[in-house]
C-alpha cells in the first residue's frame, strides 16, 4: 500500500457505463464510413457528469456504421477508439453529423461540424496511443515533447472555427489542461529529476474545474493530494474509505468527485479484497453512494460478477475466436483440444509482458518435443499491426494468435483477466489447473508443467 498514491490512476472496463443505441426513426446522431475492407470495431467514450458511458459498434464490410445512442445528456463530446487511432465528435439530441474517415483525415457534414471537427482534432492530438510507450517504441523526451507541441497547436488552429464564444472558451481551457496532463506526464519519465517544476505545474491544477477531469490532470493532483495520508501500515478497506471521506470533503465539484470514486472502487477490487472487506467497504462509502446511483449500480455488478469468478477445477467460460499471423481464424478450444496447455496473454505495449517471452522461449524449448503439451501465446492487442510486426520479428516457435475483438473481450471479461501478462494452465480435459499460473521467468516453472503433465 505504501506506492499505492504514487500510480497514476485510471477508470477500469468495469466501471464503465454501458448503454444501447435508441431505435429513432429520426436521422441517426451520427453516422459515417470508415476507410476499411472488413467489418472493423469502434469504440465509443463520452463523460457525462464524472460517469463515463462506453459502446462498441461495429461497421459493415464497406466500413459504414451508425452510433445512435440515448445519451444521458443533451449533447456529448465523443473519442472514437479505432485500433490504436482516436478520433471525435460532438453529439446533440435531435442533431445529426456525417463523418468520413481515412487515416487521419477527418471530414464533417451536418449540425455542429464546428464542434465536431475541434474535437477531432483534440483527440487526435492528444491521443492516448501517442503518449504511450512500448517495447518497440520506447519514451524519447524530445519525440514527445515535439507531438505535444504538434498536438497543441493543431487544437489552436481548430479552436479557431469554433462559433460560440462559451464554447470556445471552454474548449481552450480543455486543450490547455491537456497539455499540462502530459508536460507533467513527459517531466515524470524523464531520467532528470524534475520533481520541483512538477510540484509547481501540480500546484496549478483546479480540482474542482471540469477540464481537469476531462483532460485526466486531476490524476496528477490526486496522486500529491496526499489525502487520507497516514503513518505506519495501511490497511486496504480503511485506507480507501478514507479515501472516498477525504475526496468528498477536499472537493466541491460533484462530477469530478464521481469520477475519482469511479478509479478508487475500480481499484479497490483489483486488489482481490475478500467478502467480508467488501461489506465493510461498500457500507463505508454508502455517503458517496447515495449520489452515485451509477457507481452504486457497478459495485453491485462487479460484485455478481465476482461470485461467478472461474476457479481453478472449472472450464473456461466462452471459445474465443484466434486470428493467426497469417490471418486464419480458429477457436480456442480447437488450439488446446486433448492437450496440456500453458497458455500467455499479454499485449506488445506491455512491458512485462514481453519481458516474458525470452524466458518462454527457454521453457518451450525444453518440452517443445513434447507432444501432450502446447504452449500459446495470445495477444489483446488493439493494434492488429503492432502485434504482427512483433511476431514477425521475434518469430516465436509456438503458436501465436490475437484475439477476434468481440469474443476476445467476451472471454477476458467472464475470466476476470483485467491484467497482464496472465498465465493460464489447463489440462487435456479441458479443465482449469491453474487460473493464475506461475510466469515462464519463474525458477519453479519447468516442475510445474510437468505435475500438469502427470495429471
Amino acid at each position: 500500500m505504501a506506492n499505492l498514491k504514487s500510480i497514476l490512476l485510471f477508470v477500469a472496463p468495469g466501471f464503465l457505463v454501458s448503454y444501447g443505441c435508441s431505435s429513432s426513426d429520426n436521422a441517426p446522431l451520427l453516422e459515417g464510413k470508415i476507410n476499411v475492407s472488413e467489418p472493423t470495431e469502434i469504440t465509443f467514450y463520452y463523460d457525462y457528469n464524472g460517469n463515463t458511458f462506453v459502446e462498441n459498434v461495429s461497421t459493415d464490410s464497406t466500413g459504414l456504421f451508425v452510433f445512435n445512442p440515448q445519451l444521458a445528456g443533451n449533447e456529448a463530446d465523443v473519442a472514437l477508439y479505432v485500433g490504436s487511432d482516436s478520433y471525435g465528435a460532438f453529439l446533440e439530441k435531435g442533431k445529426s453529423v456525417k463523418m468520413d474517415i481515412d487515416g487521419k483525415n477527418v471530414t464533417f457534414q451536418g449540425d455542429n461540424t464546428d464542434r465536431s471537427t475541434f474535437y477531432n482534432a483534440y483527440q487526435q492530438g492528444f491521443s492516448p496511443w501517442t503518449f504511450k510507450p512500448t517495447p518497440d517504441h520506447p519514451f524519447s523526451t524530445a519525440e514527445w515533447n515535439a507531438n505535444l507541441d504538434a498536438g497543441y497547436e493543431a487544437a489552436q488552429n481548430a479552436l479557431k472555427g469554433i462559433k460560440d464564444a462559451t464554447v470556445r472558451e471552454r474548449y481552450a481551457r480543455l486543450a490547455d489542461a491537456s497539455k499540462k496532463y502530459y508536460t507533467i506526464q513527459i517531466l515524470s519519465m524523464d531520467s532528470i529529476d524534475h520533481r520541483a517544476q512538477i510540484d509547481s505545474l501540480v500546484a496549478t491544477i483546479d480540482p474542482n474545474a471540469d477540464e481537469s477531469r476531462l483532460s485526466g490532470l486531476i490524476n496528477h493532483w490526486y496522486n500529491r493530494a496526499n489525502l487520507g495520508n497516514n503513518n505506519g501500515t495501511l490497511q486496504l478497506t480503511p485506507y480507501f474509505i478514507k479515501q472516498f471521506a477525504d475526496i468528498d470533503s477536499a472537493l466541491t465539484n460533484e462530477s469530478n468527485k464521481k469520477y475519482l470514486y469511479a478509479t478508487l472502487s475500480s481499484m479497490f477490487f483489483l486488489y482481490q479484497p475478500s467478502d467480508s472487506d467488501i461489506t465493510v467497504f461498500v457500507n463505508g462509502i454508502q455517503s458517496q453512494l447515495v449520489k452515485d446511483s451509477l457507481l452504486a449500480a457497478k459495485i453491485k455488478e462487479t460484485i455478481a460478477k465476482r461470485n461467478k469468478h472461474i476457479n481453478d477445477g472449472e472450464v473456461f467460460p466462452s471459445d474465443p475466436v484466434l486470428i493467426s499471423r497469417d490471418g486464419t481464424k480458429t477457436c480456442l478450444s480447437e488450439v488446446i483440444k486433448g492437450k496440456v496447455a500453458y497458455i500467455d496473454f499479454w499485449a506488445t505495449w506491455c512491458v512485462p509482458c514481453c519481458k516474458e517471452i525470452p524466458f518462454m522461449e527457454k521453457v518451450y524449448e525444453k518440452f517443445k518435443d513434447n507432444k501432450d503439451i502446447v504452449f500459446v501465446s495470445i495477444s489483446q492487442d488493439d493494434n492488429r499491426k503492432a502485434w504482427e510486426k512483433k511476431v514477425d520479428r521475434d518469430n516465436p516457435q509456438w503458436p501465436n494468435f490475437i484475439f477476434d475483438v468481440k469474443t476476445g473481450r467476451e472471454f477476458l471479461d467472464a475470466m476476470d483477466i483485467n491484467a497482464i501478462p496472465r498465465f493460464i494452465i489447463v489440462g487435456r480435459d479441458g479443465k482449469i489447473i491453474s487460473v493464475d499460473a506461475a510466469r515462464p521467468s519463474n525458477r519453479n516453472i519447468e516442475k510445474i508443467l510437468n505435475e500438469a503433465l502427470g495429471k
